[in-house]
Formats: C-alpha cells, sequence, structure tokens
C-alpha cells in the first residue's frame, strides 16, 4: 500500500488488482439465501404468535412475547444479511469493472514499452550512425538544413545537440535507402528502403530521425496513459473497497439495523446516519455549557436544525440515543436565561417522540429501564429552568413505549415526589398528598405525571400494578400520590391522563381472570373515590374525556352503590348511628348482585363511600358529554340486569325479578341524583349569599364593608331583581323544583322501560296477558300497590340524599 492507502504495484510494475469477484458473489448468495431462511421462520413464528391471540393465561403471554421477540430477531437478523447481500453484490460488480479496466491498461502498457523500446532504438541508431553525408554546396547543421536549404553539397551535424554527428559523404552512396514505415527491406538496417536512391540525402535524413522521435514520444505518451488508466481502476477499486468496508461495519451496529429494517428504511444509510447522530452527540455538551454565549446558541440552533432533519431516520436515533444523555438533551436543547430560545417546535417535538421509539424498537429492557428513570433524574433539582425540562422530558416518554421504560419513569417521579411528600409530611406532622413546597415541585413536574400516566394508561397491566400495588398497605399511599391532589391550575391535559389511567387500571382488574386482580381492582376504586373528591375533581373541570373514563371506572361497581347510598344516609341520619357512616377502604363482605336472588356479582365489590362519589359524579358530569357517559353507564346496568331478569330462570317465580327491578332503581336513583347536586349546591350557595347581605343590612352595616366590586354586584343584582332578591329561599325552591322534574322523568324512563321489557318476555313466554301484566304490575308507573309503591320510594331515597348535600357530607 502507498502512504494514502491505495494499492502499490510490486516493484513499480503494473500488475492485475487483487480480490475474487466471484467469492463475493458466492458469499452475496449466501447470505440472501441465509435472508430467505430466516424470513420463511418469520413467518411460521407469526403464524405460531396469531395462534396464540385467542388464548390466556401468563404462561401463553410469555410464549406470545418471545414468539414476538424472535420474529423480531428473525427479521433485523434477515435485513441485515439482505443488506450484506446487496453490498457484496454491488462491490463484485465494481471490482470486476476495476480488474478489467486495469488488465487492459496493463496489456495497454506492455504494448507501448514495447513500441517505446524499439522506437528509442531507431532514435538512438539514427542518432549514432558513423555515415558521413557530403553535399554539394551546403551542410545541414545539427540536425537542420543551414540556411534553409542545402548549402556546400554536404550535410554536417545530422544529431541532436550534444550527440555524436552522422555524416553523409557524397562517395557514400549506395542503392540502399531509409523507409519512415520502419520495415526492413532487403536485410538492411530497419527504416531504410530501396526508394532512397541516395543515402546522403539529407532530406531524407531529417525525416528518419524526427518521424522516429516522433514516434518514441507517441509510445511514452501512450505508456503514460496506460499507467495513468490502471492507478484510476486500482483507486476506483480502492474507495469501492472502502466504502464496501464502511457499509458492512456500519452492519455490525445491530441496533441501527433493527431499526433500519423495522422501520422499512434503506440499510444503505446507516454510515451517513451513524456518523450525523455521533457529531451531534459530541456537540450536546458544548451547547450545554461551557463557551462563548453566541457560539453556544448556534450550536443550539444548529442541533435544532439536525435533529429535526433526521426525524424520519430511525439509524440516526438509534446511535443517537446510544451516546447521548437526557441531562445533555435537556440542557442543550431547553431554554437558558442568556439564551431564551423558543419553545421546542412542533417538527422538533415529534422528531425527539419518534426518534426515542424507533431507539425503543431496537432496546433490551435493562436499557429501557434506565431510559425511563434517566427522562427522570435528568431533570434535576435546580429549580431555574425545572419547568421547561420537565416539559421537554414529557415529549420523551411517548405513551407507545414499552411498559418497562414507563415503571421505571412512574417509579423514579414517584420516588422524588415521595422524598419531598414525606419532607413536609416531617414538617406538618400530616402524610398525604402533595402540599407546600412538595405541591410546588409536583405542579412544575406535572407535565412529567402527565406522560408516564398517559403510559399507565396505554399499558393496563402497569397500571394496575403500580396504582393497586398487591398489598393493600401501599394502596392509600400510592392513591394519594397519583389521585389525591391537582396541580395548581389544574392537570396540562385536563384529567386525561391520569383519569384514563385510573380507567385502564380498573378495567384490567376487572376483566382478569384472576380473583386476586379483581380484588386489587376494588380496593383500588374504594380507596380512591375519596381521594378523587378531593383531589383530582376538586380542581377544575376536568376534559369531557376525563370525565368518561372515571364514569367507566364505576360502572363494574354499580351494583353496590345503591347499597352503599341508603345503608351510609340511614347510619347518617340515625340518632344512634355510628360516628363515622362510612366504612374503612376495601372489599364489600356482601358480593351479591340483588338482595333475594342468591346471585353474586359478577366482581368484588368496593367498599364505597357513597357522599365522596357523589361528589365525584357531580364534578365529572358538568358538560353534556360528561353527563352522557354517566347515563350512559346506568343504561348499559340496567340493560345488563334486565337482561337477568329475562333470561328465563324466572319464569315460575318471578319474585327475583322484583328484586332485580329494585336493585337497579336503587343504582340509577343514586348516580343520576349526584348528577344533579351541584344545581341544589349552587343555590345553597346563591342564598347564603343573599342572606350574608341581608345579615349585613340589618346590622346598618350596609354595603360599605364589602368591597367596591362585590357592592356593586349586588346593589346591580338587587336593581335587576327588584325584591325578589330578598327572598332567601327562592334559589333553592326553584332549584329543588328542577331537581325533582329531572328526579320524575328518571324514574318514569327506567321504570317504565323495565316494565315493558317483563312483559315483552312473558308473552313471549306463552303467559296468558291478564298474567303477564300482574307479574310485572310491581314495575308499572301507574301502579299503586305495596310493591310499586316500595321500589318508588327505594329509588327516591337513594336519589334524594345524592342530589341534596347536606352540612355534614358537603
Amino acid at each position: 500500500m502507498t502512504p494514502d492507502g491505495r494499492t502499490a504495484a510490486p516493484c513499480g510494475e503494473l500488475c492485475p488488482l487483487p480480490g475474487s469477484p466471484p467469492a463475493l458473489v458466492d458469499a452475496a448468495e449466501s447470505a440472501s439465501r441465509t435472508a430467505t431462511r430466516l424470513a420463511d421462520a418469520r413467518s411460521r413464528l407469526l403464524r405460531v404468535g396469531a395462534s396464540l391471540d385467542t388464548q390466556r393465561s401468563p404462561a401463553v403471554e410469555r410464549a406470545r412475547e418471545r414468539v414476538a421477540a424472535a420474529a423480531d430477531h428473525a427479521r433485523a437478523s434477515g435485513g441485515m444479511l439482505e443488506a450484506a447481500a446487496s453490498t457484496l453484490h454491488r462491490h463484485a460488480a465494481v471490482l470486476h469493472d476495476a480488474q478489467a479496466s486495469a488488465q487492459r491498461a496493463i496489456d495497454e502498457h506492455a504494448e507501448a514499452l514495447r513500441r517505446e523500446t524499439r522506437w528509442y532504438a531507431e532514435v538512438d541508431e539514427a542518432r549514432r550512425s558513423t555515415w558521413n553525408i557530403v553535399a554539394v554546396g551546403g551542410g545541414v547543421v545539427g540536425g537542420g538544413v543551414a540556411g534553409g536549404g542545402v548549402a556546400g553539397g554536404g550535410v554536417t551535424g545530422g544529431g541532436m545537440a550534444g550527440e555524436p554527428s552522422v555524416g553523409w559523404s557524397g562517395a557514400a552512396r549506395s542503392s540502399a535507402g531509409w523507409s519512415p514505415s520502419g520495415r526492413s527491406t532487403a536485410g538492411r538496417p530497419t527504416g531504410w528502403s530501396d526508394a532512397c536512391a541516395v543515402p546522403g540525402d539529407p532530406t531524407q535524413a531529417h525525416l528518419r530521425l524526427a518521424t522516429a522521435e516522433r514516434e518514441l514520444a507517441a509510445a511514452r505518451a501512450d505508456v503514460a496513459a496506460a499507467a495513468a488508466r490502471w492507478r484510476a481502476a486500482r483507486d476506483t477499486k480502492d474507495d469501492a473497497s472502502r466504502r464496501a468496508a464502511a457499509a458492512l461495519s456500519a452492519l455490525a451496529d445491530v441496533r441501527a439495523v433493527r431499526a433500519v429494517v423495522t422501520a422499512g428504511a434503506d440499510p444503505r444509510t446507516l454510515e451517513a446516519s451513524g456518523a450525523a447522530a455521533r457529531r451531534v452527540v459530541t456537540l450536546l455538551p458544548r451547547a450545554a455549557s461551557g463557551g462563548e454565549e453566541e457560539a453556544r446558541r448556534e450550536l443550539r440552533a444548529e442541533l435544532r436544525r439536525i435533529l429535526t432533519a433526521h426525524a424520519d431516520d430511525p439509524a440516526f436515533w438509534a446511535v443517537f440515543w446510544d451516546g447521548a444523555t437526557t441531562q445533555d438533551v435537556y440542557l442543550a436543547l431547553g431554554p437558558t436565561v442568556l439564551d431564551p430560545a423558543r419553545p421546542l417546535p412542533a417538527r422538533l417535538r415529534t422528531a425527539l417522540g419518534d426518534g426515542v421509539m424507533a431507539w425503543a424498537r431496537t432496546a433490551s429492557d435493562p436499557e429501557l429501564r434506565e431510559f425511563g428513570r434517566d427522562v427522570v433524574v435528568g431533570i434535576g433539582d435546580w429549580p431555574l429552568g425545572l419547568s421547561e425540562r420537565s416539559r421537554l422530558a414529557a415529549i420523551l416518554l411517548p405513551a407507545e413505549l414499552p411498559a418497562v421504560a414507563h415503571a421505571a419513569a412512574g417509579d423514579a417521579l414517584d420516588a422524588r415526589w415521595r422524598s419531598r411528600a414525606d419532607e413536609a409530611a416531617a414538617a406538618t406532622g400530616t402524610p398525604g398528598a402533595p402540599t407546600g413546597d412538595a405541591l410546588v415541585d409536583a405542579t412544575i413536574t406535572a407535565p412529567i405525571a402527565v406522560a408516564v400516566l398517559a403510559g399507565y394508561a396505554r399499558h393496563p397491566r402497569l397500571a394496575l400494578d403500580r396504582l393497586a400495588p398487591a398489598q393493600d398497605t401501599q394502596v392509600a399511599g400510592s392513591v394519594r400520590r397519583w389521585f389525591g391532589w391537582a396541580p395548581s391550575g389544574g392537570w396540562p391535559d385536563g384529567g386525561r391522563a391520569v383519569a384514563g389511567a385510573y380507567a385502564a387500571a380498573v378495567d384490567e382488574g376487572t376483566t382478569s381472570h384472576h380473583r386476586a386482580d379483581q380484588r386489587r381492582a376494588a380496593v383500588l376504586v374504594s380507596h380512591a373515590t375519596p381521594a378523587l373528591a378531593t383531589g383530582l375533581t376538586a380542581g377544575p373541570t376536568l376534559d369531557d374525556r376525563a370525565s368518561a373514563d372515571v364514569a367507566r371506572a364505576y360502572e363494574p361497581y354499580l351494583p353496590s352503590v345503591g347499597d352503599a347510598t341508603l345503608a351510609q344516609t340511614f347510619a347518617r341520619d340515625a340518632e344512634d348511628g355510628p360516628a363515622e357512616p362510612v366504612p374503612a377502604p376495601g372489599i364489600d363482605p356482601d358480593d351479591s348482585l340483588a338482595a333475594g336472588t342468591g346471585l353474586r356479582a359478577d366482581v368484588p365489590q368496593p367498599e364505597l363511600d357513597a357522599f365522596a362519589l357523589r361528589d365525584v359524579i357531580a364534578a365529572t358530569s358538568r358538560s353534556p358529554e360528561a353527563a352522557q357517559a354517566w347515563l350512559g353507564t346506568t343504561e348499559r346496568y340496567a340493560a345488563s340486569m334486565i337482561e337477568v331478569a329475562t333470561s328465563g330462570a324466572y319464569d315460575v317465580n318471578s319474585e327475583p325479578r322484583y328484586h332485580l327491578a329494585e336493585q337497579v332503581l336503587t343504582g340509577v336513583g343514586a348516580v343520576t341524583g349526584a348528577m344533579q347536586a351541584e344545581t341544589l349546591a349552587a343555590a345553597y350557595d346563591e342564598a347564603e349569599t343573599r342572606e350574608a347581605v341581608i345579615s349585613l343590612a340589618s346590622d346598618a352595616l350596609g354595603l360599605g364593608t364589602l368591597g367596591r366590586s362585590s357592592a356593586e354586584a349586588v346593589a346591580a343584582t338587587a336593581t335587576t331583581k327588584g325584591l325578589e332578591f330578598l327572598d332567601t329561599s327562592g334559589p333553592i325552591a326553584d332549584a329543588r323544583a328542577e331537581v325533582g322534574t329531572v328526579r320524575d322523568q328518571t324514574y318514569t324512563r327506567y321504570v317504565t322501560t323495565i316494565h315493558d321489557l317483563y312483559l315483552a318476555h312473558d308473552l313471549d313466554a306463552g303467559i296468558p296477558l291478564d298474567e303477564a301484566m300482574r307479574r310485572a304490575e310491581s314495575t308499572d308507573v301507574a301502579a299503586d300497590d305495596d310493591a310499586a309503591l316500595h321500589i318508588e320510594g327505594e329509588f327516591r331515597t337513594a336519589f334524594k340524599p345524592m342530589s341534596e348535600p347536606e352540612e355534614g357530607d358537603r
């Protein structure tokens, strides 16, 4: 090799270029065949995985995960082999062409050397000839014609300057002559011909030497040109070898290859993408700290441009996240005091999130776990820029990340909050949700919490494991930290993530085949209900989707809502009732679906705080869309109970149907009553305001003790409403009338539906009309027998306390 890495010819001679295109083609074909076999294996694995989709068990889940992982490995390995085969085929073609070009150059070089040797000898002979040429009246000096012609009849110096002269004398004439054709005639020296009758002719001597020198120069030019063509072929081969080696070396980065193959991208971009990613990694620390601020500002802008440009480059992100740290990313991209850059553009935010996903598809569980933890820990404790770092951290935690990453991030965030809450608890002696400085930190880092909870919602098993730990003693702490508070100003996403995680955890538990999971979900709801009432739902109104998720979480437990409402209302109102009418969180020992039926609820039922649930329902049913979500739960609950009642099991003895209807109407009454709670609460607030103003006036304090704006508002209200404003019972009476109308309409709608379906079933079963009507009479809204009155009374008894908050439970 030459110092610049080129292939050197031994001993300074040209030689064939090394390498075997057939061997490269054989290797490429072998790689292609292996890739094909891997593709077949992947297809078989996918069929096996599909056959497992209908089966549910922990063992099957593990088998499905392993089959999916093996299929992914087969796809990545096959893609790598296909890329290697393509590179080898391409290099074999280039090598074949380069070797052919080099061989042609070698052959042409050898032929040119032979011509050079021949013409050199011819020149040498012409220069060294000892013949004398004498011409009359003139001479040729130094190979030229003196005076522009023949003078003195003689030619002298018939060679090049510094060479022996060749003389031609007039006496030395012969019949031999010189021919420029270079052919030998009659055994004479090459270049001579009989056509030249006078060897001493100076014109012919000059032509002989000039022609030989011209041919020698052409031969030497051909030698140089052939050597140049060989070097060009050599350089082409060397450059192609370097490119092929770099491409094959890039394929050794398994993560980058898997990222490219998974994304269906071109593996030939690996080398350039990897180089760009490594460059960005080296720029991050420089952009984060050190150096002149202006230079850092330019670096930060350049980083944003590069990262955005590689948004759809999976190989780039695979290499980038192998070398970059989350803290460097926060400091390099986030705004600083000296460089208050604009917030990250939407395209860059998308690029970062998609880039993390591209990397995660090739990462192992330990790598994902470390990444999730670093996303949270990397934001640090220093307050300056914490909000910006938190928002950037949330971008790096897409909900679609594998569960292990969200688990690690959630644990790290939980530990951060817990340490600060413990500090506050040590100072106040009251452990619970974040307060004081802990609340400030939790509010600032709320974007990360949203990202973590969105991940929990995406991975229901993770949500159940983290929000409802297997040990009941840990559930209270988890519930307080996640549901028992709300950031100042509300959650950034309107509560969608926290409500979605809550619903996902409950759904995972209630749909599980394991009773332990079902119990965990019930314990979670039992603990979460009072926490939600004073935390999540006590803040700003939730997003409609969040409200719908909260409603969905309580749907499996509607069978116990009515019973809890009646029992706790009775205990609260009884003179000798318990001091604490609400039972401790846990599992309701009575898991019957409805009294008198002998049926059990599908899942364990929680001990519910009915009054806390009332506040939760009221806060999550404010908009028509949110209210419809709650009504949807009652509709589905009623439909499922009616389906049980009309299943045919009670065609002989219809009494259990009555108890099922009673259970439905009690639960519906409690839920729909809670949906009206804020109507009466607002009326009570307005009445209290009026009473306060009247009290102030009666004490001769007038309006002067109120703030200017309050006094003006009260005066305006009194002016517009006249003396009606002084009627403190007016708002409450109006609200009661409104709520009463809703109550009656709701009862009529549900009981009529139950009655009609009961009657239709009996008629379909062949029961005579009179008998069918008698059997359904207890659910007839127009009936006035004891059974019908009792069932209506149960509905009203559940509706009233949930719609009319009292001072003791507000």
